[in-house]
């Protein structure tokens, strides 16, 4: 027996003979990584903290970011690094899946909940040779034709081999979605030719108290920017999808008519930090627009910001935008199907036509200028904390993996 699983938690519970109660079920939860800057990350952990009450958990890690484990280990919560490449997961996903085999067996689960696109496909091919139901998490638009676009190597004629194998997998295994919005299953199950009944949403949720702390005491002089003048806040990787460039070429727009005014971008360095910085040269906006990579104090800066403007072409569902709201910030926003979905249409937010420039502009200016945007921003607040409270959400996810488990074992109760 490993080290890891001596210390997992026992599945049995205290008691004896009819007077026992029933064991918790165990969960392990199969991710890519847990990079500190990942939004898939971010959530998973939230949520596995969320669940801790209710069941045993283990968080398998593939990959070699490791930044959120403490987390983890907070909550008492065992983590199991595989120790590959992400660099290499198109080459290496076979042996990986074969390296996760034993993996499970030892950790004996009663579900597997996977997330992100590596760990969905190399859990459907493990769990399926133990027998294990699965619970894999669609986090992003399935969208083929903007994917095609903003990030190829999604569609590629690899992507499209590794997305045949996921189908089968996800075929000969008792594999059940969940998705993060309406958008992400209708897509993804487009994607991969399965049924809508295959894939249930369950939205990521927020730990509201902890945003409202880290907001709590916003101001400007730590990211080395003024006070008092109309600030623009985006978080988000530099990468394609993202379409910082096209948020540039929108604030040179607000900066003709608002000349003060300053962009921030928190997010780590990505494929797409040369384009974002071309549009910066190309709109001379370079004394007015800060690049502050991550920033693990990012909520601080979207709460002193005057309005949260969010380019991102495609999405599952995107938490920067929950989270602003939940601060309190104006949004601002391509009304692309995932931010629409998740602000209940322009009530929540300043949307514009998704790709453009001028529209992005006049939503930014819009939400500045608003002589209601306060109250609204404090609607739209209440309404967030509400729908997008981590409680509500860990309730619906915990309900989906405990009727995969209790119905996987119910069918083997069943065979004679």
């Amino acid at each position: 027996m490993s080290e890891v699983a001596r210390e997992l938690p026992s599945t049995a519970a205290p008691g004896a003979g009819r007077l026992a109660a029933a064991p918790r079920l165990r969960v392990v939860h199969v991710i890519d990584s847990l990079a500190g800057s990942g939004g898939a990350e971010n959530r998973l952990v939230d949520e596995v903290v969320a669940l801790g009450g209710r069941f045993d958990q283990v968080v398998v890690r593939l990959f070699e970011r490791d930044e959120l484990e403490p987390r983890l280990a907070e909550a008492g919560v065992p983590v199991v690094a595989l120790g590959h490449r992400a660099a290499r997961a198109g080459r290496t996903w076979p042996r990986i899946a074969r390296r996760l085999v034993p993996v499970l067996r030892e950790l004996r689960p009663d579900v597997v909940h996977t997330s992100l696109f590596t760990a969905n496909l190399v859990g459907h091919v493990a769990a399926a040779r133990l027998g294990v139901p699965v619970v894999s998490t669609f986090n992003r638009s399935g969208d083929a034709q903007v994917l095609r676009g903003l990030a190829p190597q999604l569609t590629s004629w690899k992507a499209r081999v590794m997305h045949g194998v996921a189908r089968a997998a996800a075929r000969r295994g008792d594999v059940h979605f969940r998705a993060v919005g309406e958008h992400a299953r209708a897509t993804n199950c487009a994607l991969l030719r399965l049924p809508p009944e295959a894939a249930t949403v369950v939205r990521r949720g927020v730990d509201v108290d902890e945003i409202a702390a880290d907001g709590a005491n916003a101001g400007r002089a730590a990211f080395g920017l003024p006070d008092g003048v109309p600030l623009f806040v985006n978080v988000a990787r530099l990468v394609p999808e993202k379409a910082q460039h096209l948020l540039v070429e929108a604030f040179a727009r607000v900066r003709a008519e608002v000349p003060d005014a300053r962009l921030a971008v928190a997010g780590a360095p990505g494929p797409a930090e040369g384009a974002v910085r071309a549009a910066i040269e190309r709109t001379g906006t370079g004394d007015a627009v800060a690049l502050l990579g991550h920033r693990p104090d990012a909520r601080a800066l979207v709460a002193a910001a005057d309005v949260f403007a969010f380019s991102s072409l495609s999405e599952g569902l995107p938490g920067a935008v929950v989270e602003a709201l939940v601060l309190g910030t104006p949004v601002a926003a391509f009304a692309i199907p995932p931010v629409t979905e998740l602000t209940d249409g322009d009530r929540h937010a300043w949307l514009a036509e998704p790709g453009d420039p001028d529209a992005l502009a006049a939503a930014m200016l819009a939400a500045w200028r608003a002589p209601d945007r306060r109250e609204r921003a404090r609607s739209s607040q209440a309404w967030a904390r509400r729908t997008y409270a981590l409680s509500a959400v860990a309730r619906d996810l915990g309900d989906l993996l405990e009727a995969r488990a209790v119905g996987a074992r119910a069918s083997l109760e069943e065979r004679p």
